[in-house]
């Protein structure tokens, strides 16, 4: 830029710099740097300093590793903050360009940048509530270099889910048989604001914690296997060195030690419960052998006898007693997979015993089939510990923990008996990664986007890897590049005719990722279910119809509290269910949109003060 042509935009010399950078660079420098900036003294000094660093992509496009050059300094540049302020706050109302909200994110190391986005929902496939679900992306008229994160929309057709996922043509926008769905741009989701005005809140009850506890250890890879101290080799001393197979092994070692620990400690609160039920029937036993005996004399004598083979005083058998009779009326409502995966946090719980009294009732009999049918599935051994006290070690439950569909005090029923009245020959197979149709697109995936690095993310600008001790991008470590924990997650009936919902067991923070959008990625879809995305040229579908998981169950809601975003992973375009703020036994929803109600001639059934769409008046 020319001294005349800086005299003429008003521009300093100073910000005839960041002018500069921010046409070369585009949006996400001038919002990452005025959010930078925000917090700093206005009369303090800016230093920005240029570091770049040059990625080499391999040539091998099925290799995702590349070559990383060290970053090299370039120079730098000083500049008055208030100055800087001035000259971002004066270019952003001349553009027409809001600052996006960059307050701290759930995940620290995720930077979002792309204030302009849409999101896509998606709902069970209950019949009468059928839809298309699409990505709707417009392009905006100038794109930057960096591709932004977006999200698309849904578009709604009939319903028939016995129609083969190929041979017609995809509808397009305006056709009898698809409306358009489109939903308002919003920001990513942020985290809460810190509670600064001194309001206090409630904290959650003892039982709260106890079944949030529950459902934490229900949902975790832990292993309950009776298992042993033989064959357990040793490890080397600290001293010995730091090598890798010497990390590895003690690595190894305390893993398995773990394991026994927790098993070990769920087998003794096993026994607490059984030896509490044992003693009781010895009272009795005696009480018939000595009618002459009053009820505390009986109970003293059934204590004497334990204290004798015990070698334990009858205080620290009395004490140890009020906390084993807590073990038992937890195993009575609960059920054992209750008391087996309550954690260590059962031992204060029954100690002091704030939490007993018919609240605990209540909750626990109604979680009780929902609790077994979670445990059965994900933790198919957990029953083997019972064997040592005699109990039956046969699983309730078999298959896939979304195999069944849960209601609080009714045994759990088949999934596809909640369809099988619609649709006889219902069959749904759960994958973890969407199946590409290779009829439909034979060996080339349409996901894949072209012109990106597929080593790097394209949002936080850090390398991605499938080798968690590689991979640095932490944009959604619950999917991808990090170690898989169940979703904690279950399929349930819903209580207002809606059919199926998904509701969540444990808290998903704002910005978390419940899950991502899979099916079988083929095109042609039409009269059915299917989420559209990719370009005009290389446009597919994620059919859901016979294959997917949990997210095809996510319903409408008026007031949702999550959302669908779109994510390059290795450059390949992924749809990921973001929470917008999910608590603990809520269902999981999603906004349709008003463009998906406006042609609909049906009611809302979201339940919520503030729907949109109860009561409408019907078309003739």
């Amino acid at each position: 830029m020319t001294t005349e042509q800086c005299t003429r935009e008003r521009l300093s010399p100073t910000t005839e710099v960041l002018h500069q950078l921010m046409n070369i660079l585009g949006h996400d420098f001038a919002t990452d740097l005025s959010s930078s900036i925000a917090s700093l003294q206005p009369l303090s000094l800016l230093r920005l300093k240029i570091n770049v660093e040059i990625c080499i992509d391999s040539q091998n496009s099925n290799d995702v590793e590349a070559v990383q050059i060290p970053s090299t300094y370039m120079g730098s540049a000083n500049f008055n903050t208030s100055e800087v302020q001035e000259f971002l706050q004066l270019n952003f109302n001349v553009n027409g360009i809001p600052t996006p909200a960059r307050s701290s994110i759930d995940r620290e190391d995720l930077t979002v940048s792309s204030p302009n986005r849409s999101h896509l929902s998606r709902a069970d496939a209950a019949p009468g509530n059928s839809r298309t679900l699409r990505s709707s992306l417009q392009a905006p008229e100038s794109r930057p270099t960096k591709r932004q994160k977006t999200a698309g929309a849904l578009s709604v057709t009939e319903t028939n889910l016995s129609v083969p996922p190929t041979g017609t043509s995809t509808p397009t926008l305006g056709s009898s048989t698809a409306r358009q769905l489109q939903t308002k741009p919003r920001e990513f989701p942020q985290r809460k604001k810190r509670n600064e005005d001194g309001i206090h809140h409630l904290q959650p009850s003892s039982v709260e914690r106890l079944i949030a506890g529950l459902w934490k250890q229900v949902f975790s890879s832990v292993e309950l296997n009776p298992t042993s101290l033989e064959n357990m080799s040793t490890v080397s001393p600290v001293g010995s060195g730091g090598n890798m197979e010497a990390f590895r092994e003690i690595n190894s070692l305390c893993l398995r030690v773990t394991k026994m620990s927790r098993s070990s400690r769920a087998l003794e609160t096993i026994i607490q419960a059984h030896w509490v039920d044992c003693f009781e029937a010895r009272v009795k036993n005696i009480g018939v052998e000595k009618p002459f005996l009053s009820s505390t004399e009986t109970k003293m004598s059934a204590l004497r006898e334990a204290c004798a083979i015990l070698k334990w005083s009858e205080k620290e058998l009395r004490n140890r007693l009020s906390i084993w009779r807590g073990y038992k009326e937890i195993k009575d409502i609960g059920g054992w997979a209750s008391l087996v995966f309550a954690g260590s946090g059962i031992y204060r719980f029954c100690k002091y015993r704030g939490g007993f009294g018919k609240n605990l009732t209540t909750r626990l009999s109604r979680l009780r089939p929902s609790l077994e049918v979670a445990a059965d599935t994900i933790h198919p051994e957990w029953r083997q510990l019972l064997a040592l006290i005699g109990q039956d070690t046969q699983k309730l439950y078999s298959g896939h923990s979304h195999d069944w569909v849960v209601c609080d005090g009714v045994p759990p029923v088949a999934l596809k008996s909640t369809y099988t009245q619609w649709y006889p020959d219902f069959s749904f197979t759960h994958i973890e990664d969407s199946v590409l149709d290779e009829l439909a697109w034979g060996r080339d995936d349409p996901r894949r986007i072209s012109g990106t690095n597929t080593s790097f993310c394209n949002d936080c600008g850090y390398f991605q890897s499938n080798n968690v001790s590689s991979n640095e991008c932490r944009c959604f470590p619950e999917l991808y590049g990090g170690c898989k924990a169940p979703v904690p997650v279950q399929v349930f009936r819903t209580p207002l005719g809606k059919n199926n919902g998904l509701i969540a067991r444990c808290e998903f923070p704002r910005g978390s990722a419940i899950g991502e959008f899979t099916g079988l990625v083929t095109k042609g879809i039409d009269g059915t279910d299917a989420m559209q995305s990719g370009d005009d040229e290389r446009r597919y579908q994620i059919y859901q119809g016979t294959m997917g998981n949990y997210t095809r169950f996510v319903n409408h809601s008026c007031a949702p509290n999550s959302q669908f975003q779109k994510f390059c992973w290795l450059g390949s375009e992924r749809i990921i269910l973001v929470s917008r703020g999910v608590e603990a036994g809520e269902e999981i929803t999603v906004d349709y949109s008003h463009e998906y109600w406006e042609g609909l001639d049906k009611d809302c059934l979201c339940g919520e003060p503030c729907c949109r769409y109860l009561r409408r008046v019907r078309s003739a």
